[in-house]
């Protein structure tokens, strides 16, 4: 018997930032257990050249630095704060469950082992069971991202098609000189920009959009003094947009017109948002693919042509096709639990599209804010999106949270100091009081107004 104050299923990104948070501010001991073998959870089975879609400054456990907050100086992300690419990811969440979890001699990790429940966890190698006693589970799973290497297929692949995974891509890319794309999301786009930054021809590549979906501009979402005002222009044209749209089919447009919202095709106006984001030169080179097929799912993917549902695709002899239909957090639409109950954390998004940030909140909630009512109001869950319509109520959702995080001096002040908080990075020693007052100023302006005008949008 394995004795805990805190047992975790999961050793992904949210479980880790979590135990971070409480780990740091208390003695409590933890027992993680996963069916990984290696800590950090999906990203361990990433594509080779995935990247981060926000700075790496947001995103980890907040207690180790991640992310130089320079700014990057070649590539598609030229100008802006350093991503991070899958393996530094990974090898930061290695860090912290090694050199830091494990040093401490309070935390057991089980690896290759799952959760059946009452406390009861099994080796998936040997089959032993370990049974662990502690008066909090906090659930990790509701978070749990599907990715193309380990995600079940909603189609058919024929004899003699060449079908992969990104994982795959750089590999065996060299043997084809044709390619079609499935999907219609950052995963799509990362091969997209993958395939043409190393040479093929837009004309090379067929792409497979079924929905089209609106993109942030990277640029919104910038930490440090130097993007600061910029960050706070296009986030306060945000809430204007929302303020002032006369229904969710306006608001899209008008965000874009804001540069705040992307689309590739400024004929197709788009219908989903799964909160995914582009800087400018990565929009510009997926906009050159001209062969695009919409509105339709592919069913079987054969040597010389894809089978959609409605119509058949052909494609050049000897085309490989890239899988990125899996659907990320999608299957996480919706899905909403309280975060607190008795015995029981289950690790949600509080911020849209901020998971660690999120899971690490939670984690500070749960040690410094003991009050029932108090914790139900700070922690409404913003699930994940898959429409404009969800998009808007997330916004509302995490305005609710935010103000009721700033009520409260204990949170208020982790929120100072927080590098995973966007706004932490302006207390900065360069940033006069005068220019935060001023930037702070211009986000709320038009937040009441937003916040009224959003259930009028959702009515409609």
């Amino acid at each position: 018997m394995v004795r805990s104050d805190y047992l975790v299923i999961g050793a992904g990104a949210t479980a880790l930032a979590f135990v971070d948070s409480v780990f740091h501010q208390t003695e409590a001991t933890f027992t993680i257990v996963d069916r990984r073998d290696l800590p950090g959870g999906h990203w361990n089975d990433a594509y080779p050249f995935v990247r981060l879609h926000q700075p790496a400054r947001m995103y980890g456990v907040a207690s180790l630095p991640f992310g130089d907050i320079g700014i990057e100086q070649v590539g598609s992300n030229r100008g802006l704060a350093p991503l991070a690419s899958g393996a530094q990811v990974s090898g930061h969440f290695h860090e912290f469950v090694y050199e830091t979890l494990l040093q401490s001699g309070r935390v057991t990790y089980l690896p290759l082992t799952e959760y059946r429940g009452d406390g009861e966890c099994v080796s998936l190698l040997s089959g032993e069971v370990t049974r662990v006693s502690a008066p909090v589970t906090v659930d990790a799973t509701l978070m749990e991202a599907t990715i193309p290497l380990t995600h079940q297929r909603s189609f058919e692949v024929a004899p003699g098609a060449a079908c992969v995974a990104p994982n795959s891509l750089s590999r065996v890319a060299a043997g084809y000189r044709h390619f079609a794309v499935l999907g219609a999301g950052k995963t799509a786009l990362d091969v997209v920009n993958w395939l043409l930054g190393n040479g093929v021809a837009h004309g090379q590549v067929t792409w497979v959009r079924p929905r089209d979906a609106w993109l942030y501009n990277r640029e919104f979402c910038q930490p440090g003094p130097h993007f600061m005002a910029e960050t706070a222009r296009l986030q306060s044209a945000q809430y204007e947009a929302i303020a002032t749209a006369t229904s969710l089919e306006d608001l899209g447009p008008r965000l874009e017109a804001a540069e705040m919202w992307f689309r590739i095709d400024h004929d197709v106006l788009p219908s989903m948002f799964h909160g995914a984001t582009v800087s400018r030169a990565e929009l510009e080179q997926a906009r050159l693919v001209r062969d695009v097929v919409r509105g339709s799912h592919v069913k079987a993917v054969e040597p010389d042509q894809l089978v959609l549902e409605g119509g058949d695709h052909p494609l050049p002899p000897g085309t490989l096709t890239i899988d990125c239909t899996a659907s990320g957090l999608g299957n996480n639409v919706g899905v909403v639990q309280p975060v607190f109950s008795t015995g029981r954390i289950a690790l949600q998004m509080l911020r849209q599209y901020q998971p660690t940030f999120s899971s690490a909140l939670i984690g500070h909630i749960e040690v410094n804010v003991p009050d029932e009512a108090a914790r139900a109001a700070m922690t409404n869950v913003a699930s994940m999106t898959d429409t404009v319509a969800d998009w808007v109520a997330g916004v509302a959702t995490t305005m609710r949270n935010q103000a009721a995080w700033l009520g409260e001096p204990a949170v208020r002040d982790w929120l100072a100091t927080c590098r995973l908080d966007l706004t932490s990075s302006w207390n900065d020693p360069a940033v006069t009081p005068e220019a935060l007052t001023a930037t702070v100023g211009q986000l709320r302006s038009y937040i009441p107004a937003a916040m009224q005008n959003i259930p009028r949008l959702l009515a409609r």
